[in-house]
């Protein structure tokens, strides 16, 4: 689902440069990255693969899959400051950093990663479509991370989003779910497999810690009243142990996507 008219994939990219420039682990991302990271290598065997990691930022994921055996790994982002800082701090002799979209990727590889890439897009299933048919070789699989809503934390989020028009997010386009993935996948004939996440920043305490600062700021920011947040904030530290926490509802969703 598409939350954001006028952002654009374009208008984001000074952004990020801003974002690494202040440091973006350390200053920014809200949840763990390297969390995310090893869900995603768990999807597959890497040993001799060749892998592109789309949006790779500072590079941390393509090292990752590196050291868990890849052949090879390109890094691409389209923040030159992301590739710079990557190619600074990261000297490993399988592993390549590049600037440049993925729309303009050329070569094949095995696998394809991208960790919270997808929901800036603008078009992020016809991403899906170009890497397939011109970067991913036969039997090969592409390897998402999302945010995901099945969770006390997105019904929170995606009420005041797409009823009050709240902004509680500045950079995603896109507001998946799971069934974006599986209509996808049917209309092309793939195959997909799903998990989610961090489940405690989908409805735990990492939540509340989430909340406290960005349903502040995000409620002031559209001009409504934001003195009760913490009064709400004790509440739903009191119901969300009630509510039905199962595989789906963690706050990342990891997908491949396959033939």
């Amino acid at each position: 689902m598409n939350m954001s008219k006028k952002r654009t994939n374009e208008s984001l990219k000074s952004r990020y440069d801003d974002i690494f420039d202040e440091g973006a682990y350390k200053n920014y991302f809200t949840f763990n990255s390297y969390s995310i990271f090893e869900a995603i290598l768990s999807t597959t065997n890497w040993e001799d693969k060749k892998v592109l990691d789309v949006g790779c930022g500072e590079g941390d994921l393509s090292a990752m899959i590196a050291f868990a055996g890849a052949k090879k790994v390109d890094g691409i982002d389209y923040s030159k400051k992301a590739i710079s800082l990557a190619n600074e701090k990261l000297k490993i002799s399988n592993v390549e950093f590049f600037h440049k979209d993925a729309d303009t990727v050329k070569g094949r590889y095995d696998a394809i990663v991208m960790a919270g890439v997808l929901e800036h897009m603008d078009k992020p299933f016809s991403l899906i479509d170009k890497l397939i048919k011109e970067n991913l070789n036969k039997g090969g699989k592409i390897i998402t991370a999302s945010p995901s809503f099945l969770n006390p934390r997105g019904y929170v989020w995606m009420t005041l989003q797409m009823l009050l028009d709240v902004p509680m997010s500045l950079s995603d386009i896109h507001f998946f779910s799971p069934s974006d993935f599986n209509n996808y996948a049917d209309s092309r004939g793939l195959k997909v497999s799903m998990f989610s996440i961090d489940h405690d920043w989908g409805g735990g305490d990492r939540t509340i810690l989430d909340f406290k600062k960005r349903l502040v700021n995000a409620l002031k920011d559209k001009g409504f009243n934001n003195k009760n947040v913490p009064e709400f904030l004790e509440w739903f530290k009191e119901s969300i142990g009630y509510f039905n926490h199962d595989d789906n509802s963690g706050a990342i969703t990891v997908t491949s996507i396959y033939k």
